[in-house]
């Protein structure tokens, strides 16, 4: 599978939207803007790259329109298939419906909420302690401290008006479930190309493995259904199994897309996390079968 599926541009998109909100969480930081105006520049950022995003997509349509090379017919998919995506579908609502209840969410050791409610009250980041409603008296390690999604969710909240609770909680758990399942569709499609009953079959064993891992603290399933927002869930179920995708496939700049993905949103070794240690992996992997490959034709 060389070319890039629609799950490959949604999850480029939003690693996009990380890197933007990045990038006006670091101007809040260091040029001391006020979260209004952080907020501000994130908006306006992110609508200047769907303008380009949509300028080069029509360019592209109309490009492939006047040579003639439109989408090609696909067959048509056996019911035994159409089964196994019902299947998927179901227990997929169902998660989501879990998620939608609202008071499903596990919050020890965690103050998402609070920091994004204190970046909204204090019109600042990182200026007021959500614990205590003062000023910091101490510094934060830098490391967490230019971590990005309270200022994205933050964001969310102001260009919206919802409630950081609503946002936080439901919302963005909700996008990750579904970013989720974009990551191990195209994934499937990386281990299993040309054959959809597989892959529909691989998303089904996925979701079932989500539901009961639900119960065990530290598991996938329970990150998802349970603690969507952190950045840690983020990472194991939308970066990284795209990223083993994009190195089934070869798509190196992809993997470093995610790489620094994880860097913006998750604490993990100053940065330097799992995303470099399963891409280095693979790469490796890779460069043995090649040689083992040249060996035996040798």
């Amino acid at each position: 599978m060389k070319k890039n599926t629609f799950e490959d541009f949604l999850i480029t998109g939003g690693i996009m939207i990380i890197g933007l909100a990045e990038a006006a969480h670091l101007a809040a930081l260091f040029r001391e803007l006020s979260f209004v105006e952080c907020s501000g520049l994130l908006g306006g950022l992110t609508g200047a790259v769907l303008v380009c995003v949509a300028g080069i997509l029509l360019a592209r349509r109309h490009r492939a329109a006047k040579s003639g090379t439109g989408a090609g017919q696909r067959g048509g998919v056996d019911r035994p298939t159409l089964v196994l995506y019902g299947l998927f579908l179901a227990v997929a609502a169902s998660q989501l419906i879990f998620i939608c209840m609202g008071d499903t969410m596990y919050r020890e050791k965690d103050m998402t909420v609070e920091t994004v409610g204190s970046f909204l009250a204090s019109d600042a980041v990182y200026q007021v302690n959500p614990m205590t409603g003062m000023p910091y008296q101490e510094g934060m390690p830098l490391r967490w401290k230019i971590l990005c999604l309270p200022t994205l969710y933050g964001s969310l909240c102001r260009l919206t008006g919802l409630r950081p609770e609503l946002v936080v909680w439901i919302m963005v758990p909700a996008a990750v479930l579904f970013g989720c399942y974009a990551a191990f569709s195209v994934l499937g499609k990386a281990l299993f190309p040309e054959d959809g009953r597989r892959q529909a079959c691989f998303l089904l064993v996925v979701a079932i493995l989500l539901w009961v891992g639900a119960y065990g603290y530290g598991m996938d399933g329970f990150g998802v259904l349970f603690c969507g927002w952190r950045g840690t869930t983020i990472r194991n179920v939308i970066i990284l199994p795209w990223l083993l995708s994009l190195c089934i496939r070869k798509k190196w700049p992809g993997v470093l897309l995610g790489v620094l993905a994880e860097a913006c949103i998750a604490w993990t070794l100053y940065g330097l996390g799992t995303s470099v240690a399963v891409a280095a992996g693979m790469a490796l992997a890779q460069l043995c079968c090649r040689k083992m490959a040249a060996g035996g034709a040798g």
